[in-house]
């Protein structure tokens, strides 16, 4: 099933995972992740795509276990970041081959080791959008990435939403966002979007943090803003894992309740493949989850 025509009934509720990093490339230890996800009945699974492709091989091939095997549907991302025409073809031909219908189409990063020079056929996303579009009609779902506190590339929030809208008229049939920690900052992007002709739902990105460098990372990777009681909290208790934590999901849960008390098109949590991160703002949230996603 195409997220979009789901979002049409109801908010959705969805996990991101990303292939194992090792040595040896295996990914077997993913699947246990995806059991303990599975049980939480979420819409779909959304799976990363490495720098650079690193990992393109696997997202496809464990979003196709997520869809075919565990019957949730997947999204599987695709950057164009370095990548040809013909490579983007050769991937989105496997994604059909094994039954993938979402796709979120990203840029990508530059490669960490590359020399700051994209050479693909892509310069934006916009442009993988109408190339999808173009040469697989009608087979994809595509979505987006954006970011409630602008992309680190633009000069400024409007010229962020310009793009964005670009991104949206090019096939993008919904958004999720980056990670942020004010909700202020979510609310003000879908309502600015909404007055440009952005229609699309923006579903909230949420990550709880449980100490001061992850923060400091998470921060800097989204490029969002800490607000001051976050981060006092996690300062705290930066020498008690278990009480950063405990910061951490209460913070994220405390999010979320307010995004859905606010009406949010849904909720994507970025779980870094820790099932119990998952479950436990679940829990935390069980009786307004059931109010709040009925059909």
């Amino acid at each position: 099933m195409k997220i979009n025509e789901l979002l049409k009934k109801r908010p959705t509720l969805s996990f991101e995972i990303f292939p194992p990093k090792n040595n040896e490339n295996d990914i077997t230890s993913i699947y246990a992740t995806i059991d303990e996800l599975a049980k939480m009945n979420p819409d779909f699974i959304s799976v990363t795509y490495g720098a650079n492709g690193s990992t393109s091989k696997n997202t496809c091939k464990i979003a196709s276990t997520i869809k075919n095997k565990y019957g949730i549907e997947s999204v599987a991302h695709l950057t164009c970041m370095n990548n040809t025409k013909e490579e983007i073809k050769d991937i989105l031909t496997e994604l059909k081959e094994n039954s993938i219908e979402n796709v979120l189409s990203l840029r990508g990063d530059y490669p960490k080791d590359g020399d700051g020079i994209n050479h693909g056929d892509f310069k934006y996303a916009s442009e993988l959008n109408s190339y999808i579009e173009e040469n697989f009609p009608n087979d994809f779902c595509l979505s987006g990435g954006c970011y409630p506190e602008t992309h680190y590339e633009a000069r400024n929030f409007d010229e962020d939403l310009l793009n964005l809208k670009k991104k949206v008229d090019a096939g993008a049939k919904y958004l999720v966002t980056q990670i942020f920690y004010d909700n202020q900052y979510y609310y003000r992007l879908v309502r600015e979007a909404r007055k440009i002709g952005i229609n699309v739902p923006i579903l909230a990105g949420i990550m709880p943090a449980h100490n001061p460098k992850q923060l400091r990372n998470i921060a800097k990777m989204s490029n969002c803003s800490v607000p001051f009681d976050l981060a006092a909290m996690i300062d705290r208790f930066a020498g008690n894992p278990k009480a950063g934590k405990e910061v951490g999901l209460h913070y994220a849960t405390y999010q979320i309740i307010d995004l859905m008390t606010h009406g949010v098109d849904g909720i994507h949590i970025y779980t870094m493949n820790k099932p119990e991160i998952a479950k436990e703002i679940l829990k935390r949230t069980e009786y307004i989850r059931d109010e709040f996603f009925k059909d």
